[in-house]
């Protein structure tokens, strides 16, 4: 902690010392360069906006840890949620041409848009898609679909949830209103969304380097960032056998630099004109800026004053430092971005960061929601403050200490069963471990890419915090009436312990094609170059198939079509997904008619790594095919690797 209060002391002394100066470049300069010098940012980038241009504009630290690429004012990093307030843009525009109206229910657009209690969702208008209190808080099982399709496949996903608060009243941060409001842009323009964006305000806008587009990444060299280790940053791979396009609206894949921002804020703050070019009306310019509803903001406690925040149309607008502020960050687990834009006084500042600063540890850093208040201060040569900075200790501090020896039993592998997001918290894996120091240690994984590391600090036998450099997180440890630790609970995922006895009734079998998994003993395969096929040995009714290679079989349908060609299908199941080792399997179960008295069961995965397609299929009568999933496909999955992983 000492190193933390001498950069908050420094930080407030450079404000206060420092306001007099005629020069806002060196006092921005020299208070990041404090943050970047006693900050946990492995990189990251600030711009700032003062009328029609940009007043500064500059990177600090790498792209990546052990990269020796500098992050520039051009680098381009993940803005994430700030993408609402494009979508809400776009919206606009279409209001000013008369082709949306912003108090009319969703389903004038959409005709079929519903959910379970259709009386709620007809009330849903698009104003309430974008100001947060439609009630749309379903998590849906995303389609891992990047185009169009996606988005009608959200607005479709919500006909089984209910809304439970009466629309328009109360505000519930919804990703799923702005993926709606993403659809309908589509709709009404005869665009898709993207194209939408890129023609009506990236291009005119001049925002060359900004993209929602994953395809377009590698082209505009768009960084992963970083997720939260012990002590420093954990370097993130790309995973694109995991990306979906039904969040693209509220900001899943937008991608900027600090350059770009700063044309957009230029527009902003110009009531809607870049480079005397209206991108959008004054008036909706100001109806986007103009509160509709309030929510609790930052209690004294956090370093606020209590005072409630508002929400207009993708935008926040709160009373800051004495300020009217608009502002809206983003987060995607392993990037984060914050806007802040002073009107009145002409001036307007964006911070970008690869790794998530959103949920940074308040009590150990000064938050990104603190660090680009205190550019904006002194952009406009006021001193910096606390605002945002925790002015009490961290509540889950403890000194509880475990007895000598007790750690032993925690100690072991643990697998997701259920629970998480669809952005961070799936497919995972966890280990404890005792680290060099003797500390229980944990590290999270998914697939090849660790996604969190901490060490365990026990409040009591059965519950636990993380410490890194992220906020603390609840651990609460399934005990057994012995004491054996049976699995956790953490970040809304329940873990199972592994138990090792796997290894006892499965063998690990490899094919040439590059893939590996477990499969039971008493089961016999046969590799091919494209996959494989397997029994249980003398069983011959009970069989798995597999393909794993780059083909024009993309869908679970066009499989079963080209391998069971002679099975006439009799019912179909739904289609869902299930995560296991950082794949994401697209999962649907089929009843087969096999012989005039007999039915058979189906169940098909498909995955994608890489180019390469990967289908699972589990064959068998219908009686007992539920436990030879468990037994028999739930294993593989688990295990499965595929060339290098």
């Amino acid at each position: 902690m000492k190193k933390v209060n001498y950069l908050l002391l420094s930080i407030l002394l450079l404000g206060t010392m420092e306001t007099g100066q005629a020069q806002s470049r060196a006092r921005i300069d020299g208070y990041l360069d404090l943050v970047h010098e006693q900050h946990v940012i492995p990189g990251f980038s600030v711009v700032v906006v003062k009328g029609k241009q940009i007043v500064y504009a500059k990177g600090f630290g790498k792209e990546r840890l052990g990269s020796s690429k500098n992050f520039t004012a051009n680098t381009v990093s993940a803005i994430g949620s700030l993408t609402k307030s494009i979508t809400a843009l776009a919206v606009m525009q279409l209001v000013d041409q008369g082709l949306l109206r912003l108090d009319t229910p969703v389903v004038h657009y959409l005709p079929w848009f519903r959910t379970a209690n259709k009386d709620m969702s007809d009330k849903v208008t698009v104003r309430m898609l974008l100001n947060n209190t439609a009630g749309l808080r379903a998590e849906p099982d995303l389609s891992y679909d990047l185009s169009d399709r996606a988005l009608e496949h959200l607005a479709k996903s919500v006909r089984s949830f209910f809304i439970t608060r009466e629309p328009g009243t109360s505000y519930e941060y919804s990703n799923v209103g702005f993926g709606i409001a993403g659809l309908l842009v589509h709709k009404v323009s005869g665009l898709s969304y993207l194209d939408y964006i890129e023609t009506h305000i990236f291009g005119p806008l001049q925002m060359r380097s900004t993209t929602s587009d994953p395809s377009k990444f590698s082209e505009i060299g768009a960084i992963e960032g970083h997720y939260p280790g012990k002590e420093k940053a954990i370097p993130a791979l790309r995973e694109p056998q995991t990306e979906s396009g039904e969040f693209v609206p509220a900001g899943s894949f937008a991608r900027s630099t600090a350059n770009d921002l700063g044309k957009y804020l230029i527009a902003l703050l110009n009531r809607g004109t870049y480079n005397s070019r209206e991108i959008l009306s004054a008036e909706s310019v100001e109806r986007m800026w103009q509160p509709n509803v309030v929510f609790p903001g930052l209690s004294e406690e956090e370093g606020g004053d209590d005072r409630e925040f508002q929400y207009g149309l993708g935008w926040m607008i709160s009373d800051i430092d004495g300020r009217r502020i608009v502002h809206h960050g983003g987060s995607t687990g392993k990037m984060s971005s914050f806007t802040m834009i002073d009107a009145e006084n002409d001036v307007a500042v964006s911070m970008l960061a690869n790794v998530d600063l959103t949920f940074i540890d308040q009590y150990q850093y000064p938050t990104i929601f603190n660090l680009v208040n205190n550019v904006l201060h002194l952009a406009s040569g006021t001193p910096t403050t606390t605002y945002g900075i925790p002015n009490v200790p961290d509540p889950s501090k403890n000194d509880f200490q475990l007895p000598d020896g007790a750690s032993e039993k925690y100690i072991g592998e643990y697998g997701q069963d259920r629970g998480g997001d669809n952005w961070v918290n799936f497919g995972l894996h966890l280990s404890l471990r005792r680290n060099e120091k003797g500390i229980l240690e944990a590290s999270v994984a998914r697939g090849e890419q660790e996604v969190n590391r901490f060490t365990v600090d026990f409040v009591n036998e059965a519950q636990a915090m993380s410490r890194n450099m992220a906020a603390p997180q609840r651990m609460v440890f399934k005990l057994a009436p012995n004491g054996h630790v049976t699995g956790l609970y953490m970040s809304g995922i329940a873990y199972d312990r592994e138990s090792g006895q796997l290894r006892e009734t499965h063998r690990e079998t490899a094919g040439s094609n590059g893939a590996r998994f477990l499969l039971p003993k008493d089961w016999d395969i046969h590799w091919t170059r494209e996959g494989f096929s397997a029994n249980k040995r003398g069983v011959p009714k009970i069989c798995l198939t597999g393909s794993f290679k780059e083909g024009k079989i993309k869908t679970i349908d066009s499989y079963i079509q080209a391998h069971f060609p002679d099975s006439p299908l009799v019912h179909r199941g739904a289609l869902t997904n299930h995560h296991e080792g950082g794949l994401v399997w697209r999962k649907q179960s089929f009843a087969l008619k096999e012989h005039a008295r007999e039915l058979g069961a189906l169940t098909v995965f498909y995955g994608r790594k890489g180019p390469n397609q990967l289908f699972l299929a589990f064959r068998g009568p219908a009686a007992g095919h539920t436990l030879g999933l468990q037994e028999v496909v739930a294993p593989i999955l688990k295990s499965f690797r595929f060339r290098g992983d």
